[in-house]
């Protein structure tokens, strides 16, 4: 799944819960020389590195939480605030991202915030993803970013391998591989080479049942993409994604049965 965007019943709260438990024990590896997360809490920074890792994944909800987490402890922690505003809109975005850049300490921070400003253009965010990989060459989520930012699919596959090689615990790649190849490419025998080493890598994650639900739903087949969208559901229940891909295989099928 590329974006995600989310109740509540006892049980259905028990089951967030023990996902919750699962999914904030990840962590994206990090290297000396990557980006300095600045915060005066050590809480606030766990939580920054765990969002960093939900993002990576494109599981939001955790990430958005995990942040909001973190700049409560700390209301100047300025990488924090840069990703509350991605995962905001409107009047909070703004607030946030205006937040982000007035708390921003370093170069690095500034060209954070930058990417989140209303009036930065595709162009301009691309720029500020190259930057920043020039001055943090060996943080992960730098270089998946720049790498997912490249505009020609061609281009964008070629950085996302390379970054796979540079980075090969970080598999979250597989699953934007997968995208590219699908949508981009229409190469479904490579994308579902991808989604499948996706789930290999991510058994326990939601969004890789949902991503592979999404492929079969794009390749016509109702049947396995109701079985992954309910295997994501089993992750986490409120995956609003996986919620709106079976109303469309239940779609696809009555449309079916007419024919």
């Amino acid at each position: 799944m590329k974006k995600i965007s989310v109740s509540v019943i006892a049980f259905l709260f028990l089951l967030l819960a023990n996902s919750t438990a699962v999914l904030a024990q990840k962590q994206v590896s990090m290297s000396a020389s990557a980006m300095p997360l600045n915060t005066k809490s050590q809480q606030a920074k766990k939580l920054g590195m765990s969002g960093l890792a939900h993002m990576m994944n494109v599981e939001r909800e955790f990430a958005y939480n995990d942040f909001k987490a973190a700049v409560e402890l700390d209301p100047n922690f300025s990488v924090a605030l840069t990703y509350l505003a991605n995962l905001s809109f409107g009047d909070a975005q703004k607030e946030y991202a205006r937040r982000a850049m007035e708390t921003a300490k370093n170069e690095g921070e500034k060209l954070y915030a930058q990417i989140v400003q209303e009036a930065t253009t595709a162009n301009e965010r691309r720029q500020a993803w190259a930057k920043l990989r020039d001055l943090y060459p060996a943080d992960p989520v730098i270089g998946y970013a720049y790498a997912f930012s490249k505009a020609d699919p061609d281009e964008r596959i070629a950085a996302l391998t390379a970054y796979l090689q540079k980075f090969p615990e970080e598999t979250a790649a597989y699953n934007q591989l997968g995208y590219a190849y699908m949508a981009d490419k229409k190469d479904f025998v490579k994308a579902k080479e991808y989604f499948e080493k996706y789930i290999q890598t991510n058994p326990s994650s939601p969004n890789p049942y949902d991503s592979m639900a999404e492929f079969y739903l794009n390749t016509g087949d109702l049947a396995n993409a109701e079985k992954y969208y309910k295997m994501a559901l089993e992750k986490y229940p409120f995956m609003v994604s996986s919620v709106e891909g079976l109303q469309k295989v239940e779609a696809g099928k009555k449309k079916a049965e007419k024919n």
